[in-house]
């Protein structure tokens, strides 16, 4: 039976996930920030908690493990960089985690932080990407370099189409208008945009998104999208300058 992901808004605008199937008990939690609002669903669902994956050590996406831990005393923690107060299982590049439910490879991914690693599920089409991707942007660089950055996002992009994107934040609107600021008139983002518009008046969120449409509008993601050919072309920027030069302008948008 095929999975199923709940989406669990968390923080401001974080997001947390629980994927679980209808015809089994068990599920897996990714990035937990609040816990009670993550338990308050695994007790209305009748789930029980056997896993949490943990993307990268920032505080906002593991600021809800140990109360977990708490209630679910049995739980295997997956995570990249040991937690406090808590054991945990290391993960890394090319790591395949075996779940109840799924297979998860590990793909690493710094530049957001050095720790950060994507859990990909291509058997169900899903990829939990943390804070390297989001709709229309990508994460600020905090601990690795921009290289670094870029070459995770190269991963990703060159990853099956039809994958459907989990990011750890809600931050499309503001994406949208640092685009449409480098970005005028542009015919692609106009199309995103009511994409984006649609989905949020119809959830309340961007996501998931699909990784193939993605690839043709978030020049981050991709350097050399239609989008962006004419302005790339204009200032002869190469990839790497492209994407630092997008990186720095969107870092004081």
């Amino acid at each position: 039976m095929k999975l199923s992901v709940e989406i669990i808004n968390q923080l401001s605008d974080n997001y947390s996930y629980v994927i679980y199937k209808n015809d089994s008990n068990s599920s897996i939690v990714i990035d937990p920030a609040e816990a009670e609002k993550i338990i308050n669903i695994l007790r209305r669902k009748k789930l029980n908690l056997d896993y949490i994956f943990i993307t990268h050590h920032h505080n906002d996406h593991t600021s809800g493990v140990i109360d977990l831990v708490k209630a679910y005393p049995k739980v295997k923690i997956f995570s990249p960089s040991k937690l406090d107060s808590v054991k945990t299982n290391a993960i890394s590049e090319s790591d395949k985690i075996i779940t109840n439910l799924n297979v998860f490879k590990i793909i690493a991914a710094p530049g957001h932080t050095l720790d950060h690693i994507v859990l990909s599920d291509e058997e169900n089409n899903l990829l939990f990407v943390g804070d390297v991707l989001f709709r229309l942007g990508c994460g600020r660089i905090f601990e690795g370099t921009f290289e670094q950055m870029q070459k995770s996002l190269e991963k990703l992009s060159n990853m099956p189409d039809k994958m459907l994107v989990y990011s750890g934040h809600e931050y499309t609107l503001n994406n949208l208008k640092f685009l449409e600021h480098i970005f005028s008139n542009n015919k692609i983002l106009e199309h995103a945009k009511k994409e984006i518009t649609s989905d949020l008046n119809l959830t309340g969120r961007s996501i998931p998104f699909v990784l193939g449409k993605e690839k043709k509008c978030n020049p981050f993601l991709n350097q050399k999208c239609e989008m962006a050919a004419e302005f790339r072309n204009t200032n002869k920027y190469t990839d790497h300058e492209f994407f630092s030069y997008l990186r720095v302008e969107k870092d004081s948008f």
